[in-house]
């Protein structure tokens, strides 16, 4: 078997994970035939130097704006902080009888079990994964119609806008991509922003729902700025605070 020098295998990785924007650490050593330890190495050396950006579970391209990545890989990363901020929104600002919008976000979809313990609470979702957990849990569940996205499975489209205009909901809870220091709050397709964007002006209350890493990250749509939500996240240190716009109104999730 051929040793592959540290310079080739990192060479590789950074190829790989710029062509892939989002790759897992079980990939890179498939990819390379090296250990898990020696990837992870790597991972915290080529962070360093800027090549790259680490994240749970795998590392992410800096060189582009972010694109919408596969399911098995969007609800692996960062888990333990989803589940945590969804189990926070829910018992926080979920109430009997509500009505609420569930976006077909990652960190949204943790939200149902917990919503299972409130009484008389009824989804609008477009969400395919999050209407079919729903109704497992036996609640009561609208889903939007539309065209349905092959990488996220969230419905879009003007079928599905026209649907969500015509409703109000007590609360919306939506998924992002990315926060950005001027407080604009992004994900990749335009589609799915609108989306998001009409989401929110339908809602009496909208909250966005992201874990810290996807703070400082910039997508090509704008779907709303931190003035117009409240951001609930995963408890922060000093540098991702400011890194975050002065004055956003937060829920930090304290473990």
């Amino acid at each position: 078997m051929k040793i592959m020098l540290t310079e080739e295998r990192r060479s590789l990785i950074e190829n790989y994970v710029n062509e892939h924007e989002l790759c897992r650490v079980a990939e890179l050593c498939k990819l390379t035939d090296t250990s898990e330890s020696t990837i992870r190495r790597d991972l915290i050396q080529m962070e360093k130097s800027g090549i790259l950006k680490r994240v749970h579970g795998g590392a992410q391209s800096v060189k582009n704006f972010s694109r919408d990545v596969s399911q098995n890989v969007r609800f692996n990363l960062n888990h333990d902080a989803k589940i945590e901020i969804a189990k926070y929104a829910a018992e926080h600002f979920v109430h009997s009888g509500d009505n609420i919008f569930i976006d077909a976000g990652t960190t949204t979809y943790e939200m149902v079990p917990f919503l299972a313990e409130i009484p008389d609470v009824k989804i609008i979702t477009n969400g395919v994964e999050t209407a079919l957990c729903s109704l497992n849990y036996g609640i009561e569940t609208i889903l939007i119609g539309g065209k349905v996205k092959d990488d996220t499975h969230a419905v879009i489209g003007q079928t599905a806008l026209k649907q969500i205009k015509g409703m109000n909901f007590s609360a919306s809870f939506i998924g992002a991509n990315g926060i950005e220091k001027n407080g604009n709050i992004t994900t990749p397709d335009p589609e799915e922003s609108a989306i998001k964007a009409a989401e929110i002006a339908q809602a009496h209350k909208a909250y966005v729902l992201t874990d810290s890493s996807k703070i400082g990250e910039r997508n090509f749509a704008v779907f709303a700025n931190v003035d117009d939500v409240c951001v609930i996240i995963n408890k922060l240190n000093q540098s991702q605070k400011k890194a975050l716009p002065a004055g956003i109104k937060i829920e930090e999730v304290q473990k």
